[in-house]
């Protein structure tokens, strides 16, 4: 019997993990950058109302906020594979610790995130099951899992309001009707996502870290 292949192996989550949090300190970083391209844009629009800005101010100001767009999203894309990544081993794991009864498998934790209309609960639901499991194997059912709760409410909130405000901007930027208070209301709603982005981004570092430091915690004790 002690010769029977595991269908899990534990895998030491600390170096996947770093790379993510390199990577989502990185995007905290390019949403400060963008804050502060926000604010210049928002300078450069109210003083448009008062004294006439030349074509190439408007045009070198597009030009930076393309930039820094273009950085911000392959950064963000880099993240969001290698997270997928991260989740499926972080699932895998659990499983390798002992933990029973759990309701997803390692590559549905990743596939419900491109499952519409489910997409809005299932990816939850499977990072809530690995924090739990993340924190005790045995009795992982009756752990709390308020820090997860809080960080979906948050992605929630900034997907939605995101939305808005993208397709808001879109409206602005299209019109020929917009005027310089359209276009600094606009850099103050990017200001505004960005911020909560910042605070979503700190809450879900929190998620990663006890799920990795759970995970360790558990498997050098089982260990011992």
């Amino acid at each position: 019997m002690n010769n029977i292949k595991q269908p899990y192996q534990f895998q030491n989550p600390l170096k996947l993990t770093n790379s993510l949090l390199v990577l989502l300190y990185i995007g905290v970083a390019l949403s400060a950058i963008g804050i502060l391209d926000s604010l210049i844009s928002y300078n450069l629009y109210s003083s448009a109302q008062y004294i006439e800005i030349s074509d190439e101010d408007v045009i070198n100001n597009d030009i930076r906020a393309i930039v820094i767009g273009v950085l911000t999203f392959l950064f963000y894309l880099a993240t969001i594979i290698v997270f997928l990544i991260w989740v499926h081993r972080a699932n895998k794991n659990s499983r390798a610790l002992g933990a029973q009864d759990m309701q997803f498998t390692p590559d549905w934790c990743i596939g419900w995130w491109f499952i519409p209309i489910a997409s809005l609960w299932k990816p939850y639901q499977a990072v809530r099951e690995i924090w739990k499991t993340s924190q005790d194997t045995e009795n992982w059912q009756n752990k709390d899992n308020s820090i997860v709760a809080l960080w979906w409410t948050l992605w929630i909130i900034s997907s939605i309001v995101g939305q808005i405000i993208y397709r808001w901007g879109l409206s602005i930027w299209s019109s020929p009707y917009s005027t310089w208070m359209d276009y600094q209301n606009i850099e103050l709603a990017y200001i505004f996502i960005a911020i909560f982005d910042i605070v979503l981004t700190f809450v879900f570092i929190k998620v990663i870290k006890d799920i990795c430091n759970g995970q360790l915690a558990q498997f050098y004790s089982k260990e011992i």
